[in-house]
C-alpha cells in the first residue's frame, strides 16, 4: 500500500459513479437516429460531443476522453506504476496503426487525425501499405511488422494484428514485474483474466474456423497471462471438441454454457466487464484503479456499439443484445 492509495480510490469512486449505466443505454436505444443518442449523451455526460458530424469523430473524441481519464487518476500514483501507465497506454498507437494498415490495404484514406510515436509525426497519408511500414522503421513496431510489409498474401494485415498484440501484451506484463506481490496478483486478477480470454478465443476460433497448424496456434498465442506457456502449448494441440471440453471445466467455462459458439467474443468480453466489475467493489488495492480501466473500457465500447447499433437501424431489442453489460437482457443472443 501506498501513501495517497485512499485519494486514488476515493477519486475512482467518484469518477466511477458518473458513468453510464444500463438504463442509460436502455433510453438510448429508444432513438432511431444517433442525432438521438447523442443529445442524450450531451445532456447527461458530454456537453460538447452532438457538435461531431460523423463516427468517426465520435471514436476520435470518446478516444480522447480515455485519455483524459486516465491522466486524471495518474497523478495519483507513484512513479513505480508509471511503466505500467506508459505500457497500457501504448494501446492507442497500436490501434491507429492497424487502423491506418486496414485502409491502406483497402486502398482507402485513413480516417486517423494523426500518429505521433515519441516526439515524430508517423506520415502515413499518401502512403502504401509498405511505404507505411517503412516509415515505422526506427520505432519499436517495424521489428513485429517488417517480414509482411511487401507481402500481398490477405494473411500479412492478421500476422501484423496477431504479433502487435503479443508484443502489447508481453510489454504489459513486464511492466508490473517490479511491483509488489500484491499489485502483482491483482494485475493477475484483472489483465491476465484478459490475455486468457484472448488466447481461448483465438485457440478456439483457430481450431474450428482456419486450416491453421497447432504450431502456427501456439506461436501466435499471448504469454503473461494465468495459463503458463505449457498449458498454451498443451490447448493449442488438442482437437477442438477436447479444447472445448477443457474450456468448460475450467473458470471459464460460461463462454461454451448453454451451446454457445464463440463468434464476436461478445460473451468473453462481458465476463471480463464482471469479474472487473466485481473486483473494483471488493478491492482497495491497485486492483480498484487496474479494474477501472476496464470499467472504463466497457462503458466507451458500449456507447460506441449503441450509436453503430442506431446507425444500422437494429431494434430496441436488438440494440440492447449487444451491449456489455451485467443484464440478463442483454445474454439472449451473440457471441
Amino acid at each position: 500500500m501506498f501513501e495517497g492509495l485512499k485519494a486514488l480510490n476515493a477519486k475512482i469512486l467518484k469518477m466511477h459513479s458518473d458513468f453510464l449505466v444500463y438504463d442509460d443505454f436502455v433510453n438510448m436505444a429508444e432513438g432511431d437516429s444517433v442525432r438521438f443518442c447523442l443529445n442524450y449523451l450531451k445532456e447527461k455526460k458530454f456537453p460538447t460531443i452532438d457538435s461531431f458530424s460523423d463516427i468517426y469523430e465520435i471514436e476520435e473524441f470518446l478516444e480522447d476522453y480515455r485519455r483524459r481519464q486516465i491522466k486524471k487518476l495518474q497523478a495519483f500514483l507513484p512513479g513505480k506504476y508509471s511503466d505500467f501507465i506508459k505500457a497500457y497506454m501504448e494501446r492507442e498507437k497500436i490501434e491507429k496503426i492497424v487502423k491506418i494498415l486496414r485502409s491502406l490495404r483497402m486502398n482507402k484514406e485513413p480516417r486517423v487525425d494523426k500518429l505521433i510515436i515519441g516526439a515524430k509525426s508517423i506520415p502515413f497519408k499518401e502512403e502504401s501499405f509498405e511505404s507505411f511500414i517503412d516509415n515505422l522503421r526506427d520505432t519499436p513496431y517495424y521489428e513485429y511488422m517488417k517480414n509482411y510489409k511487401s507481402s500481398t498474401d490477405e494473411e500479412a494485415l492478421f500476422s501484423i494484428e496477431m504479433n502487435l498484440d503479443k508484443f502489447y501484451y508481453r510489454n504489459l506484463t513486464e511492466s508490473v514485474k517490479s511491483l509488489s506481490k500484491k499489485d502483482h496478483a491483482e494485475f493477475k486478477n484483472i489483465f491476465g483474466v484478459k490475455i486468457d480470454l484472448l488466447n481461448i478465443i483465438w485457440i478456439y476460433r483457430a481450431k474450428k474456423y482456419y486450416d491453421i497448424s497447432p504450431e502456427e496456434i501456439f506461436n501466435f498465442t499471448i504469454f503473461g497471462g494465468n495459463y503458463n506457456s505449457e498449458k498454451l502449448l498443451h490447448l493449442s494441440y488438442l482437437e477442438e471438441e477436447e479444447f472445448e471440453e477443457e474450456i468448460k471445466n475450467s473458470k471459464y467455462s460460461i463462454l461454451f454454457a448453454d451451446g454457445r459458439v464463440i463468434r464476436t467474443g461478445r460473451t468473453s468480453k462481458k465476463l471480463l466487464y464482471s469479474i472487473a466489475n466485481r473486483n473494483f467493489r471488493k478491492t482497495d488495492g491497485i486492483g480498484k484503479f487496474m479494474s477501472f480501466l476496464i470499467l472504463l473500457d466497457s462503458e466507451i465500447a458500449n456507447i460506441e456499439r449503441i450509436l453503430e447499433a442506431t446507425r444500422f437501424g437494429l431494434s430496441k431489442e436488438e440494440k440492447l443484445r449487444y451491449m456489455i453489460v451485467d443484464r440478463k437482457e442483454s445474454e439472449e443472443v451473440g457471441r
